[in-house]
């Protein structure tokens, strides 16, 4: 590989490495599973280098990469038809990521985020915690601009039921 390339992908990972991690985090609600996503993409991205025709496309590319492993994690557990163990109505054990997050308004956050309909999750994702402009967003996740928008009124609106403001 070309050595601006290999430097490339050293700049990108040290400027956008903990904003896709968080990115991830918000998609899954697991930490394990957003570094993978995360890593993955970078990997993908190292081995393609050489054959990127645009180097300064090479950001988008690691968002929508990280976006779609993630996607592909959710299709995953949902088809897995892995034998669970029967639980009492109204029984519920606190997993460790709920048990990390749940108590801290940040993390709160995050699993009200969880909550949400894929594609407001996504958009919300996008313009808060990467901080992408709204055609931005529209032409990472290959919608409208208006439909950016729309997600994430009906995103922040659902949120804003759940989510109980303190003073």
């Amino acid at each position: 590989m070309e050595p601006e390339r290999a430097d490339l992908v050293d700049v990108l990972f040290r400027r956008h490495y903990a904003a896709l991690l968080r990115l991830g985090f918000v998609m899954l609600g697991n930490r394990e599973a957003a570094e993978d996503a995360v890593q993955d993409a970078f990997v993908a991205l190292h081995r393609h280098a050489k054959s990127l025709r645009e180097p300064e496309a090479a950001e988008a590319y690691l968002r929508s990469a990280v976006l779609n492993r993630c996607r592909s994690w959710v299709r995953r557990q949902v088809t897995q038809r892995a034998p669970r163990p029967l639980m009492l109505v109204g029984e519920h054990q606190e997993t460790p990521e709920e048990a990390a997050v749940g108590h801290d308004p940040a993390g709160s956050l995050v699993v009200a985020l969880r909550g949400l309909a894929r594609r407001q999750r996504e958009v919300l994702a996008c313009r808060y915690v990467l901080e992408l402009s709204v055609a931005e967003t529209a032409q990472l996740l290959e919608i409208s601009e208006g439909s950016v928008k729309a997600h994430a009124h009906r995103g922040l609106t659902t949120l804003q039921k759940r989510i109980e403001v303190t003073r």
